[in-house]
């Protein structure tokens, strides 16, 4: 086959032909967004604990985002955070559009707010910071006395 046709397709990479090429794209880059913005701000708020966090995340995700096998088969603690995992959303999302085929709009609007809420702590993050950056005393005399 032409090679374009191939990457349109999204036969290319192990012959991947999803129902929704171009919604599975949308679907991936979200999830890439989403997850970013999640582990940026918990490192950037909490820093070396924000890093640890993710971690308990990404553990909790495998076991309770019915990714690798149902969540009916999991125990009643993954059954009870399963609809609190992001993951959970973008499982469900990817199986809609590349073998179901239908609709995947309320996972893509869930990872959505995620996304949008976590970029919106950053930046108020860095809202809040800047007024305290402000209030540095950046005159040569305050460097000449600077402890540092």
């Amino acid at each position: 086959t032409d090679i374009s046709t191939a990457c349109v397709g999204g036969s290319l990479i192990d012959d991947l032909k999803p129902v929704q090429a171009g919604a599975t794209f949308i679907v991936l880059l979200l999830i890439g967004l989403m997850f970013m913005s999640i582990v940026y701000w918990l490192n950037l708020v909490l820093g070396k604990v924000g890093s640890f966090l993710s971690m308990i995340l990404l553990v909790f995700q495998l076991g309770g985002s019915a990714g690798t096998y149902p969540i009916q088969l999991s125990n009643g603690f993954f059954q009870a955070i399963h609809p609190y995992l992001p993951m959970s959303y973008s499982v469900n999302a990817l199986r809609q559009t590349l073998m179901i085929g239908d609709s995947a709009k309320s996972d893509i609007l869930v990872l959505l707010a995620i996304t949008v809420v976590f970029s919106l702590l950053s930046i108020a993050f860095f809202i809040r910071r800047k007024s305290s950056i402000n209030e540095i005393d950046f005159t040569q005399e305050a460097a000449e006395h600077s402890l540092v």
